[in-house]
């Protein structure tokens, strides 16, 4: 027997949801403020690369989520959400972003 994504239950469309919206919200904000400090530095090339692999990640993790379910879709931009949160609150309580290269500011 095998089970349609689209029937698959409440509670794990939800957790699924939850689970993949934050991750992949985690990576695009963590990358949106790479892109950022590229664009400061005048690497516009790699800017651009990094917002289209941003887009093109989120865009893949919706696309996977409407296979599992409309309360999937929704769980998982409530997980992208609260990953923006997270690391905006991060963000503001540590000062400044930690740099692209991992290396301590001077």
């Amino acid at each position: 027997m095998i089970l349609s994504l689209a029937s698959l239950p409440f509670a794990p469309a939800i957790g699924i949801g939850l689970l993949g919206g934050g991750l992949v919200g985690l990576l695009h904000f963590v990358g949106l403020r790479y892109t950022v400090r590229l664009l400061a530095t005048g690497r516009t090339g790699l800017a651009l690369a990094s917002q289209g692999l941003r887009v093109l990640a989120s865009a893949l993790l919706l696309a996977a989520l409407f296979h599992f379910g409309v309360s999937a879709l929704l769980a998982g931009f409530v997980g992208f959400l609260v990953a923006r949160q997270a690391l905006l609150r991060d963000g503001a309580a540590g000062g400044n972003p930690p740099s692209p290269t991992g290396e301590p500011d001077a």
